[in-house]
C-alpha cells in the first residue's frame, strides 16, 4: 500500500547540481521566505537533494525548476 503525503512530511527533490546552483542563487537573492536544506546525493553523482517541508515551496521548486524525482518521509 502506497502511503498519503501528510503536512509537515519532508520533501527531497533531486536535480541536477547546475539547476539547484540556480534555484539557490535565486532563493538568496530574492530572499525567499522557505526553510531548505541542500545536499550532495549520494546515490546519484552530479545531483544534490533539496529537502523541504514545506508544500508551496516544494510544488514551486517542482513548477519553476528541472527535477529528475520527487520523494517524500513522513515524520
Amino acid at each position: 500500500m502506497e502511503k498519503e503525503y501528510k503536512e509537515g512530511d519532508t520533501i527531497y527533490i533531486l536535480m541536477e547540481a547546475i539547476m539547484a546552483s540556480t534555484l539557490m542563487d535565486d532563493w538568496v537573492n530574492h530572499n525567499y521566505g522557505c526553510d531548505m536544506l541542500v545536499h550532495r546525493s549520494k546515490k546519484h553523482p552530479g545531483c544534490v537533494v533539496i529537502e523541504t517541508k514545506s508544500l508551496v515551496w516544494a510544488t514551486r521548486i517542482i513548477k519553476w525548476y528541472q527535477y529528475k524525482e520527487v520523494t517524500y518521509q513522513t515524520k
